[in-house]
């Protein structure tokens, strides 16, 4: 039986013969083509095997050429639209990440016709279901025409907006909002004639994008390729962002953003509101002002937060300056006295335990921003109102705190302190509580800092600031290192001590003893506490501290006491155990007793021979041995201020 004859038409005749040259002879494969072609003008499978046939032996020019003929020729074939379905989204993606296929059709779309090329784009645009193909269509049609219409770049501005609504993205970082900000905002505000209420939206979209990328820590945008999901220099594209949208706006004080110099930045800013907003109460001024200043004013505070955490892991925080400890604690006011919010700021009241001025710097600049922008109309208004719209207050927690800790609102701020526990969360309330004469909840907390000390890695340095701080400071910065806190802790223990030492002499005894002991941790400033303490001791005819072994290790102090000793027949000194047996008969005799001289100063040699222990774990064994006779008067003070 004959094989059936299959029936091939003109058509697939042609086709079949181009094909068999293919791969041997691209010139005869062609010939065939163009014969066909020629033949069979109308249809549309012998035109797409054409380009089939130059896309594979990837000749750019020859496709672009065969793909121009298609959609002029057969625009609404459906084969060919889910060739362009497949390769548009190419046209959006990083050049670094595309295969060889991929480059290919980004090189062929780029020799397309302009116009062919404005027309696909628009009408793949139209016809992508997903919106952020959608939306890069339309940017991509933007970018590489920008002659097309004002409305189109509108629309698209109104789309992103929706997306991010309806996608319901969780915050305002998120693929969207970058695109319009980072891609379409420079294009639109560069190429569009946009009107006044376009530029103030999208320069609180932009604004409010940027501080919360910087300030909110984030590093990832989700739903991005990996070349486009982060920001290197968020500060300085917002600064480049709007300084783009002010020259729209004619804005004056736009290059303050870009100011290195922050000290000429703040006097310009400053300048500005005196000369022209408050002296006119000029609404468009004040929008200008607040929208500088805010920016500003954020990044101070984030420069601030920043220099809070030091590189070597530790942190300062704001606490209260101790003076005295000759100061006299009053009973606390029945209501809280503060500091008013239009008060400008007193850099004399606030200072730091180190050499480091960064924290300082950055507070008084933040601060500066803060009172200009709360404390006169119409800039209040005009602030609370962007404030609140771009949730500024969510990043800016710990420099509003440490404002009310400035204004003395300490009442406010213990519903602030973390619930986490930690050596900044007890260092906090023990500062807290001694502003609020609450002594005995301090005393406690000081036993937590104690307890939490030994974890510290940091060791610091004794502070001559914690010491003895300047006749008008209120307030510094202190490290949370071992040494500066632990002093800290001494000199607000010190303080209590002393006042209830002036309040009960009739405990006087222990209440001395131990202000010698904590006057070690501030030496050479405690030398002046000690000799007070001496000039008790003076008055008394027996002075009884059994601890004195324990704890003195100071050298000026082990000598004066020597000196005493040797001096002073009037006091016994009843410092050590094991000469105590041996006091009685040098009280009847005023210091007869040789033996008792020579026990004494073997005591006191031995003494001198600790001189070079630490004085943070002598103050530490300190704490925990004496913690029981520390609390009872921490609560007797308490209650004195009371009655």
């Amino acid at each position: 039986m004959e094989p059936m004859e299959v029936s091939v038409t003109d058509e697939e005749y042609m086709m079949q013969k181009a094909k068999s040259f293919l791969e041997t002879d691209c010139y005869r494969c062609r010939s065939w083509l163009l014969t066909a072609k020629s033949m069979f003008p109308s249809n549309f499978g012998i035109h797409f095997e054409c380009y089939e046939i130059e896309k594979n032996l990837r000749c750019v020019q020859r496709a672009a050429r065969c793909f121009s003929c298609l959609l002029e020729d057969f625009p609404n074939e459906p084969i060919l639209w889910k060739e362009i379905e497949n390769f548009t989204p190419i046209l959006c993606m990083d050049t670094s990440s595309l295969s060889e296929e991929q480059t290919f059709f980004r090189k062929m779309f780029s020799a397309l016709p302009l116009s062919i090329q404005q027309k696909l784009l628009s009408v793949c645009a139209e016809r992508s279901e997903d919106t952020m193909e959608h939306c890069r269509l339309v940017l991509l049609l933007l970018n590489r025409f920008p002659q097309s219409s004002t409305e189109l770049a509108l629309k698209l501005m109104d789309t992103m907006i929706t997306a991010e609504k309806h996608n319901q993205c969780p915050n305002v970082i998120n693929c969207y909002r970058k695109i319009l900000v980072c891609d379409l905002g420079p294009l639109l505000v560069s190429t569009s004639t946009l009107n006044q209420k376009n530029l103030y939206k999208m320069l609180t979209k932009t604004t409010e994008f940027y501080i919360t990328y910087a300030m909110g820590g984030h590093s990832i945008i989700q739903n991005l390729p990996d070349t486009e999901n982060y920001i290197k220099t968020p500060w300085e594209d917002l600064f480049a962002s709007c300084e783009r949208i002010g020259k729209k706006l004619s804005w004056e004080l736009r290059s303050v953003l870009s100011q290195s110099d922050k000290r000429k930045a703040w006097k310009k800013v400053s300048s500005f509101a005196k000369k022209f907003v408050i002296a006119s109460n000029n609404s468009e001024l004040s929008k200008q002002l607040v929208f500088c200043g805010m920016i500003l004013f954020v990044r101070h505070v984030f420069d601030y937060n920043k220099s809070l955490k030091i590189e070597n892991g530790s942190e300062y925080l704001l606490v209260k300056a101790i003076k005295g400890p000759k100061v006299q604690i009053n009973k606390p006011p029945l209501k809280q006295a503060v500091l008013s919010i239009a008060t400008k700021l007193n850099e004399s009241l606030i200072g730091i335990t180190d050499e480091s001025s960064e924290v300082l710097d950055h507070f008084k600049m933040a601060f500066n921003y803060w009172e200009l922008l709360t404390n006169k109309e119409p800039m209040c208004t005009d602030y609370w109102k962007l404030s609140a719209q771009i949730k500024v207050d969510t990043f800016i927690g710990q420099f509003l705190n440490d404002i009310e800790f400035y204004q003395g609102k300490y009442k406010n701020l213990f519903k602030a302190v973390s619930v986490n526990e930690s050596i900044r969360k007890s260092l906090s309330l023990v500062t807290l509580y001694y502003c609020v004469q609450e002594f005995k909840k301090c005393t406690e907390h000081i036993f937590k800092v104690v307890e939490q000390i030994e974890n510290l890695n940091l060791y610091g340095s004794v502070s001559t600031e914690i010491a003895n701080p300047p006749e008008d400071r209120e307030m510094y910065f202190i490290q949370i290192a071992k040494l500066p806190v632990l002093q800290y802790c001494v000199k607000i223990m010190t303080q209590i001590l002393y006042n209830q030492l002036s309040n009960y002499p009739s405990t006087s005894d222990i209440l001395i003893g131990h202000i010698l002991v904590l006057s070690q941790m501030v030496w050479p400033e405690g030398k002046v506490i000690a000799e007070d303490m001496y000039n008790h001791i003076g008055k008394l005819s027996l002075f009884t501290y059994p601890q004195f072994s324990a704890y003195i290790t100071n050298i000026d102090i082990i000598e004066h006491f020597m000196a005493m000793f040797m001096e002073n027949d009037k006091c016994v000194l009843n410092v050590f155990p094991c000469v105590a047996s041996s006091l009685s008969p040098r009280i009847s005799t005023r210091g007869a007793g040789k033996g008792v001289k020579e026990e004494f100063q073997l005591a006191l040699k031995k003494q001198v021979t600790r001189w070079s222990e630490p004085i943070d774990e002598t103050m530490l064994l300190f704490f925990k041995n004496e913690r029981e006779s520390l609390m009872k008067t921490a609560t007797l003070m308490e209650k004195s201020l009371t009655f």
